[in-house]
């Protein structure tokens, strides 16, 4: 029988929950190479990484191109969402276990609303979440905690202490220690994990099985 360790359960989504890397790519590109004339690497778009996907639009191109970008943007994102676009290897189980347990879950992540909830639908797990809050769904994004804030209010959850927030990035680490719930790094989202360690997450997971025995779900 399977014990959970915390009540609720905070999820980054991109490098976390899914490998999202390669359709923003693409999808990015097919949003600036009409404008600019030069497609950008992998390591120039991880730059641009801060702001939901539609602010990095409107941050790189002059007013005039945002709609028409963006519109471009979506569009990619979604025709090739299936081809480019999976959950990790065992995170579907993971997410189907500790909602059976009764734990709480919940998405917090730096990208727009609705390619968040584009992904989370294709990717068929939309309905593990009782909260998703995305970039555009906040005044400040991670690392600060407003969102994380907002979804363990809207979960009534009156004690952080039995919370976890569950991400690749510094900025999710950061933003878990300022809501005040536990932090647990993820080691297969992106190949350097320095930025990761140096922000000191309580727990540090290299696998999907040592998350879930971290969270108290193994079966």
């Amino acid at each position: 029988m399977m014990t959970p360790r915390f009540s609720t359960l905070i999820f980054d989504l991109d490098g976390t929950l899914a490998d999202i890397l390669p359709v923003i790519d693409e999808s990015f590109n097919d949003a600036f190479v009409p404008i600019t004339g030069k497609p950008l690497s992998p390591e120039e778009i991880r730059a641009l990484f801060g702001p939901p996907d539609n602010y990095v639009i409107r941050n790189v191109l002059a007013p005039e191109y945002h709609d028409a970008a963006i519109g471009r943007y979506v569009a990619t994102y979604e025709r090739r969402h299936r081809d480019l676009v999976s959950l990790f290897d065992g995170i579907g189980d993971l997410l189907a276990d500790a909602q059976a347990a009764g734990v709480k879950l919940a998405v917090v992540t730096g990208k727009s609303r609705n390619t968040a909830l584009m992904t989370l639908d294709i990717l068929g797990v939309l309905d593990r979440f009782e909260v998703v809050y995305a970039g555009d769904d906040v005044d400040r994004q991670k690392p600060d905690p407003m969102a994380l804030g907002m979804a363990l209010a809207d979960l009534s959850h009156g004690d952080p202490a039995h919370a976890a927030m569950i991400g690749d990035s510094a900025a999710d680490v950061i933003a878990g220690k300022g809501a005040g719930v536990a932090t647990i790094g993820v080691l297969w989202g992106v190949p350097d994990h320095t930025d990761l360690l140096q922000a000191g997450p309580d727990i540090v997971c290299e696998s999907v099985a040592a998350l879930r025995v971290a969270v108290g779900l193994v079966r």
